[in-house]
């Protein structure tokens, strides 16, 4: 049997592959959480970040968009032949096991998608932020950049999450790049009969929950997002379920799932500690922004965590919200 490792990676993430290689391999680019002064100062007091249901996000169309271009793929006969054809000389039977999968897991993409945001950034260029993100977290709140440690986001976790980076295509690019997995089934048929059946119904569906779940519509790519992603309803993660909780927001009373970061067993593992995740924080363009500072650097402090203290700086943006 063919035991190459990560062979099938090109089928579920495709050219998405090389961003993970990117994140991992080089010190380039860092992963940045963007959210008010606020909110953060509850994440050193609570030692929690939260992940929020995908519908609630400022993106609408979240999930629906990918959805409804993959329906619109499949609704050829043509396209929808073609696809059946490549799984079947692989392994018969493997199209419509995966089909009944899909079906009976399309109402957890739609409504029990829970992801936490993140966005690349490059350190040479956007050490300080990005002003784009600062305008859209700006207004009366203060916010800030929580410029993460990678290795401790990217690769398996003690949390049962997926990390993924968001790709923002349209339709016609959404079809070009399942016609791209077809014709990679095709050129690997024999190498994919010799692995295992589950292997390969287990990977052509992760295909499809990226598709769901990491394509975004064009219109956000200035994000350049990565998103956490859990699927309680698919993957249920013990640690994370103890840790679930409701609150409303802005009016809307919604299921928050909170992710420990306090060094503490979890699941099969240990959660990181605040300082192991992050290795900066920037406050955004405000007034008095050495209040800011001080009052987080205390926050941080009080709880130990006097090395990140000393990595809190104003990102010295002269941006202000219109008088």
């Amino acid at each position: 049997m063919d035991q190459e490792p990560g062979f099938f990676q090109p089928l579920f993430l495709g050219a998405a592959a090389r961003r993970y290689d990117d994140i991992s391999t080089t010190k380039r680019f860092s992963l940045v959480h963007y959210t008010s002064a606020a909110v953060l100062l509850e994440i050193v007091e609570r030692e929690v970040v939260w992940m929020r249901n995908a519908r609630c996000m400022n993106d609408f169309q979240e999930i629906n968009y990918a959805l409804d271009a993959i329906r619109q793929f499949f609704s050829t006969t043509k396209s929808s032949s073609n696809f059946r054809d490549a799984c079947e000389r692989c392994h018969e039977g493997s199209y419509t096991e995966l089909d009944n999968l899909l079906t009976g897991h399309l109402p957890s993409f739609q409504n029990g998608a829970f992801i936490t945001c993140l966005s690349e950034h490059d350190n040479k260029t956007e050490a300080n932020g990005r002003l784009s993100m600062w305008r859209g977290y700006g207004g009366k709140d203060v916010a800030v950049a929580i410029y993460l440690n990678n290795k401790a986001i990217v690769g398996e976790g003690p949390y049962g999450l997926y990390g993924y980076p968001v790709s923002y295509w349209n339709f016609d690019h959404i079809a070009k790049e399942i016609r791209s997995r077809i014709a990679w089934i095709k050129k690997n048929t024999e190498k994919i009969k010799k692995r295992d059946r589950v292997e390969f119904i287990s990977s052509l569906f992760a295909m499809f929950q990226y598709f769901a779940t990491a394509i975004k519509h064009p219109s956000f790519v200035e994000e350049k997002e990565w998103r956490l992603l859990y699927l309680p309803y698919i993957y249920s993660s013990p640690g994370l379920e103890e840790r679930k909780i409701v609150r409303t927001l802005n009016g809307m009373p919604q299921t928050i799932y909170q992710i420990p970061i306090n060094g503490l067993p979890i699941n099969e593992g240990t959660a990181p500690t605040i300082d192991e995740l992050v290795a900066k924080i920037v406050v955004g363009p405000c007034f008095e922004a050495s209040v800011a500072i001080q009052a987080i650097q205390a926050a941080l402090a009080a709880k130990g965590h006097r090395r990140l203290a000393g990595n809190v700086t104003f990102c010295g943006i002269p941006y202000r919200e219109k008088i």
